[in-house]
């Protein structure tokens, strides 16, 4: 947490700020009415005092002629619905009580709504009717004139697992943004100045369509622990909405709260906003008010894509330049995401399966199944946020860019024709861009400018900036969990290293990041698997690579290589790859690729495997690991023999594996050979003792050959998977 969390910052409302200028105005006038309601009837102080019940009930039926845009006398039961949604988020400033002392005469009705929270679960009901209260004054504010976007109210239940949460986590208060309506959607029969009373609503939030959740803790000096929570539960609206670009959250802490911007590479905490004085109850509603009225990319939200409600799928828009600089927008509907942003913090890269025609409606049976229902899907859609410059024409690493360069150098090598990903031509891969509707131009979607300039240059020097891209893929691949057989894996990856190796030497380009997730295996009409390798974001120009920094680790843990795990200043080499596809492999071979490869129940539960080694503990302790089961053939066995023998054909990825180690560290010159460093011993004549002769790093030295040896590796490749045919052609 501490690595991403930028505390104290400044400006984190105005975030949400409209862009709009007219709305803009109508939420700091709208902010400023509600807040100056609140003064007032916080100037009531003590609400068991009949006397003040009566002047608080009094102050709100005359903010509401003043205020309300019905020209109806404000009804009995509005003002009373507001009062008890005032009532009760007043429990949470702690607040003396007038009460006559003892022998005095007791004529002072004491309800039990003045009663103080005294734990956590006493401030949620609270906690919600102050976002409650504001919504509805919002809503009775509202006119033709001043209309807000939406309101943001709280779901019903509290402290509730959300209906669709993969994990036992318990929320404490999920926010959700409504459409607005003049009539309250709880209460279709009433007139304008009608009040919804959706703080007793009984409803379970649906992580789906959740906005923002608040974690609470009674004592104050618990912040970081409520902190620590929404960072946990947040990565969850990531994987469930496919058009969050940040998420909000509130952090609250007896009557402290805090406001935080989860994006991809920072969460951007709020100075603190004490509710119990009125600067914080000022800025607490502003950022309610703002909410309501702001564009829904303040929200976090992604204004190009969209769902299509009747159509029960995906839009997701599109540009396409022509040669006279003119722009079109085109649409694709996609109903099957073949990734989903599933970490916290990271590139939140996201894949859909597409096509641009709408589908048919679906019929409630449909519903259940709805990717089966579109069968044209031609194009994959690709959305990340990559890390690169600000000036397009200095990112050397820029996706587009490099698959535009594999398109040319691979022209003329039909052999891997579909082994890597191809854009679309009539459509713009690279940078999203938004519209701005004052002024109608276009600007880039980066986290500078989703953040505004007040706030990214209190977090620059310690953030980098990620830029948003979305590229339009021709050809439709699927993920390696579609492999059929060992023998079919074994002809994937013997593809994708020999793409791997021809864009070295056609393009200069080195992927860098070899893993599971960047592998996809397509069929041809006649059925045969082939590999085809994606992700092209980490790549970069194999004749420049000395220009690149060195202190950068890219990939996932248990594939990354000795090297990237270590952060070293070796210059990166095909030999990273070849290492992080032998760890492929051997995971692949332990743990399966889908439901049908994954060892049996009466196996799966037993002693706890070597190769989980690879990815647990600090970076350089796994990286230690690695280093050890490489070094010699016996060590290595002690990864291998935990293959699943379950699995017909096993025998040919195990030989596989163990020619590839045998290849990558073994056959080499004694300067050349092994993992582990400083190793090496002999016997001094002189006194007949063994000693150490300090060798240095065997995968320094290695890398220097890193040509010849990658050569090696890619002739045991292909021998391996034309044996994996011959298998197949058996079968």
């Amino acid at each position: 947490m501490d690595e991403y969390l930028k505390r104290g910052i400044r400006g984190v409302i105005e975030i949400a700020s409209p862009d709009e200028a007219k709305s803009k105005d109508i939420a700091l006038q709208t902010a400023d009415s509600i807040v100056g309601l609140v003064e007032i009837l916080f100037g009531h102080r003590d609400l068991l005092d009949i006397e003040n019940q009566k002047k608080t009930k009094q102050s709100i039926r005359s903010w509401l002629k003043q205020h309300s845009t019905s020209t109806k006398t404000p009804a009995a039961t509005v003002v009373n619905k507001l009062y008890r949604l005032f009532a009760q988020f007043h429990r949470l400033i702690p607040m003396k009580s007038k009460r006559p002392g003892r022998g005095g005469r007791a004529n002072v009705k004491k309800p039990a709504v003045q009663v103080m929270v005294r734990n956590e679960l006493q401030m949620y009901e609270p906690a919600k009717a102050f976002v409650c209260f504001v919504s509805e004054c919002i809503r009775l504010q509202a006119s033709p004139e001043t209309l807000p976007k939406r309101l943001v109210e709280p779901f019903g239940k509290t402290d509730v697992r959300p209906k669709d949460s993969e994990h036992g986590w318990r929320i404490d208060i999920a926010l959700r943004c409504v459409p607005f309506q003049r009539k309250s959607p709880l209460n279709p029969t009433s007139n304008n100045s009608a009040v919804s009373d959706s703080v007793k609503l009984e409803e379970r939030p649906e992580i789906a369509d959740t906005f923002a959740y608040m974690e609470l803790k009674y004592r104050k000096k618990n912040m970081d622990d409520a902190l620590a929570q929404l960072f946990r539960y947040t990565k969850e609206i990531y994987m469930a909405q496919h058009d969050r670009r940040f998420v909000w959250g509130i952090a609250m802490c007896s009557s402290v709260l805090q406001s935080c911007v989860f994006g991809p590479n920072y969460a951007a905490a709020s100075e603190n906003m004490d509710i119990a004085v009125p600067a914080g109850r000022k800025a607490f509603v502003q950022l309610l008010v703002n909410w309501s009225f702001c564009e829904s990319h303040k929200l976090g939200y992604d204004p190009t894509i969209s769902y299509d409600y009747k159509a029960h799928c995906l839009a997701i828009q599109a540009t396409s330049s022509d040669r006279n600089g003119r722009v079109t927008t085109k649409t694709f509907y996609s109903r099957e995401v073949l990734v989903c942003a599933e970490r916290m913090f990271g590139r939140h890269t996201r894949c859909f399966k597409a096509t641009e025609t709408k589908p048919l409606p679906l019929t409630d049976t449909d519903i259940r199944l709805p990717h089966k229902q579109m069968t044209d899907c031609n194009v994959i859609i690709k959305d990340a946020w990559a890390e690169a410059p600000e000036n397009a024409d200095e990112d050397s690493r820029d996706e587009a860019r490099h698959l535009a360069i594999i398109k040319a150098g691979l022209a003329d090598v039909p052999s891997v024709r579909g082994m890597y990903p191809e854009l679309c031509s009539d459509c713009d891969s690279g940078r999203v861009r938004f519209i701005d509707p004052l002024s109608k131009s276009s600007y880039e979607d980066t986290t500078r400018t989703a953040l505004g300039e007040n706030v990214w240059s209190q977090i620059s020097e310690s953030t980098a900036l990620r830029v948003h891209k979305r590229n339009f893929i021709q050809g439709v691949g699927k993920p390696i969990k579609y492999v059929r057989s060992v023998p079919e894996l074994v002809i994937v990856a013997a593809d994708v290293m020999r793409c791997h190796w021809e864009l070295i030497n056609k393009c200069g380009v080195l992927h860098r990041d070899i893993s599971v997730n960047n592998i996809l295996v397509r069929r041809g009409s006649d059925g045969d698997a082939r590999g085809m390798l994606i992700d092209f974001d980490h790549s970069i120009n194999i004749d420049t690579v000395d220009g690149y920094p060195r202190a950068e680790r890219t990939g996932t843990l248990q594939f990354m290589s000795i090297r990237n795990l270590e952060n070293t200043n070796l210059k990166p080499t095909a030999l990273d790859d070849w290492e992080s596809m032998l760890y492929i492999l051997c995971w692949l071979g332990t743990y399966g690729w889908n439901s049908k490869t994954r060892l049996s129940n009466a196996n799966a539960g037993r002693l706890t495997r070597q190769i989980e080694r690879w990815c647990t503990g600090p970076l350089e302790a796994i990286a230690l690991a690695k280093r050890s089961d490489l070094d010699s053939e016996n060590a290595f066995q002690q990864i291998i023999q935990d293959f699943n023998l379950e699995l017909e054909n096993i025998d040919l990825l195990y030989d596989l594996v163990a020619r590839l180690r045998s290849v990558l560290i073994e056959e080499h010159p004694d300067e050349l050979r092994g993992a582990l460093t400083n190793k090496k011993l002999q016997i001094n004549k002189e006194t007949r003792m063994s000693e150490r002769i300090v060798i240095g790093d065997p995968f320094e030295k290695r890398s220097e050959k890193w040509k010849d040896i990658s050569k090696l590796l890619l002739q045991e490749m292909e021998k391996y998977a034309q044996l994996a045919r011959e298998r197949l052609s058996i079968c």
